[in-house]
């Protein structure tokens, strides 16, 4: 069974065709898959998706929040940060059944307008992680460039369930992780199939299995046997492949452990 712990059937680039990908999961022994994005539309539409696949051979939650480009972009202004948040809230108390985790709080230094954005982007980031507390939910964490921006956030927050998201940092990021949080996960998705991902290779080699769980961030970062197609939940497969070849594991001992893992993260 494949658990594809983040992905974007609500992306433009697979949104019209939700169902064939669906279908595709399913008759590869895809089990679970978390739908997440993060503006308001799209947390909308995972949620959607979420309710109409329970006629599906599989079982399909969502995650919602905002992404950091939302402010990058001016798309959410501080002074909307409240009322967002509040939204939020509102969203998931009437769709608990289908929502899992708080998504996508972030820190995310990469776009040419962010460090102007740095103070705004730690504070809803703060708000997002309040609200995971206040609602007893995982946080799916984002962070890119600036990790020590987010940790500094993060240290109020240690007895939240963590989930470090689209993993772009070194080993030595994992050990200060380590050292701080105790109820963690983080992500390898089909980068780290790339021949020059030298970072994320390193890191998986470090991170104890316990902790690890596999994404296709889909309709991005196609696994390397995929890389030039659209990328889809299906091809989560390509990367258990990868991680199980490159661990010298069993493919059952990894499924196995992935299945425990994605459990434990989405309290199901």
């Amino acid at each position: 069974m494949y658990y594809d712990s983040h992905t974007h059937l609500n992306d433009e680039k697979l949104y019209p065709n939700r169902k064939q990908y669906l279908e595709n999961f399913v008759q590869q022994w895809g089990k679970w898959l978390v739908n997440v994005w993060a503006n308001h539309l799209w947390n909308l539409l995972a949620i959607q998706i979420s309710k109409a696949a329970q006629s599906f051979d599989c079982i399909v939650k969502s995650a919602i929040g905002y992404h950091p480009s939302e402010i990058t972009d001016k798309n959410i202004l501080q002074e909307d940060f409240l009322n967002a948040i509040n939204e939020l809230k509102n969203l998931y108390l009437q769709n608990k059944e289908f929502v899992v985790a708080i998504w996508e709080a972030w820190i995310d230094m990469h776009y040419p307008n962010s460090p102007s954005t740095e103070s705004s982007q730690q504070d809803f980031f703060a708000m997002h992680c309040e609200l995971a507390k206040e609602l007893a939910l995982p946080l799916v964490v984002h962070s890119r460039d600036w990790f020590d921006l987010t940790l500094d956030v993060l240290q109020n927050y240690k007895t939240l369930k963590i989930y470090f998201h689209c993993w772009w940092y070194w080993p030595d990021e994992i050990k200060k992780i380590d050292a701080h949080f105790d109820n963690y996960f983080i992500w390898f998705a089909g980068n780290v199939t790339y021949p020059k991902a030298i970072s994320l290779k390193d890191s998986l080699k470090v991170l104890d299995l316990n902790r690890l769980v596999l994404e296709t961030d889909a309709p991005y970062l196609s696994p390397q046997i995929q890389r030039w197609t659209t990328n889809e939940p299906i091809f989560v497969k390509h990367i258990y492949d990868y991680v199980w070849d490159y661990l010298a594991l069993s493919p059952n001992m990894l499924q196995s452990q992935i299945e425990k893992n994605f459990k434990l993260l989405y309290n199901i």
